[in-house]
């Protein structure tokens, strides 16, 4: 029995080529753009003497024109008037163009042809089942994201293995990008995936709900992560179904750390010899505030003084001299990655600058309790509680007076706190962690992300994964950019170049692939590309993929909301996808502009009544009480 999706739509007319052909139709039976189609029979050469065999060879509709014989475009406005006035109107010509696909070998392995048609072959719609065993065939544990964007019925099954070599999602703003990464988020839980997201805009806060905020099938294998941040989160913790404190232990900190987060360069010597001789000072679990205050006692050190006279006054000038890491000694990096860590001027903030977000006590307990800590960790490990520090020299002095307007900044930071990462956590099985970082400095992110990185990095080389680990990054062009990046980028150029070897694998998600690190982008294997018409984005998508043709590069500003190009080893073949499927909430919805304004033309309403009112009780001499009465 014939499938109901198959018809025949034309026939094979002039040059025929291996991988495209054309084709003739007429106006009741031309299939849309973007259709599937099948040539019956074609032959194919089976080895070298084993002679050939008939096989269906699958194509997609590329181009569509019409024409008509009788009305060209050199005529003028009433020569067509008069032709059809005397002849009528002329049926049309319909001639499509269709782009060769393969043919599936008896083995399940799509083929391309190296047999090609003939002129006057019947041209079909490829039937459902076809397209089943084209795209679905074979994949084990597949995790289904869509259909077929001209054929619902037909479902689209990525091949998990395609992960391997990582993944980039790109899209401009408004394509559905943060709905298609969602969809493939549950997928891979559903699996058994170990996921951690970096969440820079609330995008996928909302895992454990669904559109009507009921629990979703898998809330309880989903953690959120938020750092206190000055304003209010954009979807609340109420709509989020809770979430845990994100911090970072400072006395877990190595100097290299501290100094990367403040923003010492590696060239500074003299502020990194001030943090070190403060560091030298600290035992136990101390703070960022014990730092200052260590820094602030060597800096009031003058025992050197008596002998050798005051030192020269010290200066930091704002904005180094060669304008970047690594200047000379003082200056203050002028560059992207510093940029929030100080002000306008230069000059790094004052902790009273600083939002009063941390609550000392509240997260580590009163002085006495930090200080009894200290000391049991102290003895724990053997050190020699109460022993006296070694005389800070003049360089340590020096440096600790500069190093101090540093450490107060890192001590206002709200990223601190009694817990660290919790990297156990992280990496429990069949788990997906949201880490939201909306509104945190862009300083505290990169480093937040550093960490993490490194510590998954370290466990996976040292330890080994029992499972792979999937690091997804929203926004990756600030992670990872073409021209600079922060500490992390290193972390997700290293992961995506040997990554895979360990089982940690990246999926960057980016609207903007043209300012994402080339090579990281080169990277990653598969590609889900939906809508994208700046051209910079384009030619960035086509330099890192080798699957991405010319002709495809033209769909990808006609796709509409929610549909995608799928390449790489995901997929047999490069398809189209109409994502659909999701069982979450979409934290990444776009404002809606039109549902606000009339929110705000009601409140005007509701305010311009109460103030009638108000007026006229003023008029009848009445106050509001006395008019309830």
């Amino acid at each position: 029995m014939a499938d109901a999706s198959t018809r025949a739509v034309g026939y094979v007319v002039g040059e025929v080529r291996t991988d495209e052909f054309t084709f003739v139709s007429s106006t009741e039976l031309a299939p849309p753009r973007l259709e599937y189609l099948v040539l019956r029979g074609v032959q194919e050469q089976v080895g070298s003497d084993a002679g050939t065999r008939a096989v269906d060879v699958l194509a997609q509709v590329a181009t569509l024109a019409v024409s008509n014989r009788l009305l060209s475009t050199s005529m003028n406005y009433h020569e067509v008037e008069a032709i059809l006035r005397r002849l009528g109107a002329a049926p049309p010509v319909v001639i499509g163009t269709a782009k060769v696909l393969g043919y599936l070998d008896p083995q399940g392995q799509v083929r391309v042809p190296r047999g090609a048609a003939r002129p006057g072959d019947t041209v079909e719609t490829a039937p459902d089942e076809l397209l089943e065993r084209f795209f679905n065939k074979d994949v084990r544990d597949g995790m289904e994201i869509g259909s077929l964007i001209n054929r619902p019925a037909v479902p689209v099954t990525l091949n998990p293995d395609g992960l391997n070599r990582h993944l980039a999602v790109i899209a401009q703003t408004g394509a559905g990008k943060s709905y298609t990464v969602g969809v493939l988020l549950e997928r891979l839980l559903e699996l058994g995936g170990t996921v951690v997201v970096f969440d820079p805009n609330s995008d996928y806060v909302l895992m454990r709900r669904d559109a009507e905020r009921r629990p979703t099938p898998f809330a309880d294998r989903v953690s959120i992560y938020r750092m206190p941040v000055e304003q209010q989160h954009r979807i609340s913790d109420s709509e989020v179904g809770g979430s845990r404190r994100l911090s970072v232990r400072f006395s877990n900190l190595d100097i290299e750390e501290v100094c990367e987060m403040a923003g010492i360069a590696e060239g500074w010597a003299n502020l990194r010899a001030g943090m070190t001789a403060a560091f030298r000072r600290l035992h136990g679990d101390y703070t960022a505030e014990d730092l200052v205050a260590a820094l602030e006692e060597i800096g009031d050190y003058e025992g050197w003084e008596e002998a050798a006279g005051a030192s020269p006054p010290w200066q930091v000038l704002p904005g180094g001299a060669n304008g970047g890491r690594g200047g000379a000694e003082g200056e203050y990096a002028d560059d992207d990655s510093s940029a929030d860590a100080f002000g306008s001027d230069g000059e790094p903030h004052d902790a009273d600058d600083l939002p009063d977000t941390l609550d000392t006590t509240a997260w580590f307990g009163d002085a006495a309790e930090r200080a009894a800590r200290r000391e049991r960790a102290d003895r724990a490990r053997g050190a020699d509680v109460g022993k006296a520090p070694k005389p800070p020299s003049r360089d340590e002095v020096s440096g600790a007076r500069k190093a101090l307007k540093y450490a107060k900044y890192l001590a206002g930071l709200p990223v601190w706190g009694h817990d660290d990462i919790p990297l156990d956590d992280l990496l429990r099985p069949m788990h997906l962690s949201t880490l939201d970082m909306a509104g945190v400095d862009r300083r505290i992110v990169d480093f937040v992300a550093t960490k993490v990185q490194r510590e998954v990095w370290q466990e996976a080389t040292r330890h080994g994964m029992r499972r792979p680990v999937f690091l997804v990054l929203e926004e990756a062009h600030n992670f990872v950019g073409r021209e600079s990046q922060g500490r992390a980028g290193y972390w997700i150029k290293r992961i995506a170049a040997e990554g895979r070897k360990f089982g940690v694998f990246l999926m960057l998600i980016t609207q903007r692939p043209g300012k994402v690190h080339a090579d990281t982008l080169s990277q990653c294997g598969s590609q889900i590309i939906m809508r994208l018409t700046n051209p910079d984005d384009q030619s960035a998508v086509r330099r890192a993929s080798e699957s991405v043709s010319e002709s495809l590069l033209l769909d990808l500003p006609g796709l509409n909301i929610g549909e995608a190009v799928v390449m790489g080893p995901l997929v047999r073949v490069p398809v189209m996808v109409r994502v659909t499927g999701r069982r979450s909430a979409e934290g990444g919805s776009d404002y809606k502009i039109a549902e606000a304004l009339q929110a705000a033309r009601g409140e005007r309403v509701t305010e311009t009544m109460v103030a009638e009112d108000e007026l006229a009780r003023k008029r009848r001499g009445r106050s509001a009480w006395q008019e309830e009465i």
